[in-house]
């Protein structure tokens, strides 16, 4: 089939953006304040091509609430009949970022609104990614934040098994280090294999990339590979904080932001993600018109 989109695929900064496909329809989630004053914005498409705004996903809590800024990094999934909205926020009243957990909020419609469920890792945490095994079995890959109160490290992945969509198990398990800073983890199973893939460098700059990592398990231990699979060009700067899905092809395809050359906002695109018996390998970042014959 020919795939034909556009990247850039919407003319809007919006980061750490998220596809979940549900009934044929594209919903990407992204961080950010919406345009009804809303956070986490939501748009949906039929084609990948043309996109339409939805609503914001959440709303700001009350005051005292957990959730009153830093809405960062949303990830959605479909569990005991309703969609779980994980994202990260932080309360007022907290140094730097320091307060940031990754949340939950529910619904019963991709489409949203979602309402606040509270914290679901208790400790400075950032970009919850959830996966669910081939047995059924749940699990969370986070970033530690500054400030952990459980004395874990700062820009370090962690994984924990959860108990329940709302309640891990509490003995999270670190899985990437030897970076200054990595961020954004996303789980794959193929075949059997656990590609575990993240990105590193800094978000502000070029140096940001993607990379990836094979284990034997959803929690490891994992090896890094030598190949980036995203990293700047001159027309796209630090292309990063991706996720997986499955595209109109039904084939594996990555969703991701990336600086223009100006660095003045990070737009959503999107490439599929070349994989062969020995791996993952370079997907992009392609720019302008591309038309693709599946």
């Amino acid at each position: 089939m020919k795939i034909t989109y556009t990247n850039p695929i919407i003319d809007k900064g919006l980061a750490d953006p998220f596809i979940l496909k549900v009934d044929g329809v594209y919903y990407l989630f992204a961080t950010g304040k919406a345009q009804d004053g809303r956070h986490l914005p939501i748009h949906r498409s039929t084609d990948m091509r043309n996109w339409q705004f939805v609503r914001g996903a959440v709303e700001k809590g009350a005051d005292g609430s957990w959730n009153r800024r830093n809405f960062w990094a949303p990830e959605v999934i479909f569990l005991e009949g309703q969609y779980h909205l994980y994202y990260t926020a932080m309360p007022d009243g907290t140094p730097a970022n320091t307060g940031n957990r990754v949340g939950l909020a529910l619904s019963g419609s991709p489409e949203g609104p979602y309402q606040d469920a509270g914290v679901v890792i208790p400790h400075g945490s950032i970009d919850g990614s959830p996966f669910v095994d081939a047995d059924g079995s749940l699990y969370m890959y986070y970033t530690i934040e500054h400030g952990n109160h459980d004395g874990l490290t700062a820009g370090q992945i962690y994984v924990d098994k959860m108990l329940s969509p709302r309640r891990p198990a509490g003995r999270p398990v670190q899985l990437v280090s030897h970076h200054e800073w990595q961020e954004g983890p996303c789980m794959l199973r193929r075949d059997g294999r656990y590609y575990l893939t993240y990105s590193t460098g800094a978000w502000t700059n070029d140096t940001y990339n993607v990379r990836w990592a094979t284990g034997p398990g959803p929690m490891g231990p994992f090896a890094e590979q030598p190949e980036k699979i995203l990293a700047s060009t001159d027309l796209v700067k630090g292309p990063g904080h991706h996720n997986i899905f499955e595209g109109p092809d039904g084939k594996t395809w990555l969703i991701y932001h990336g600086w223009n050359p100006k660095f003045t906002a990070r737009y959503p695109r999107l490439d599929p993600l070349k994989m062969d018996a020995n791996g993952l390998s370079p997907s992009g970042p392609a720019s302008g018109e591309v038309v693709m014959d599946g």
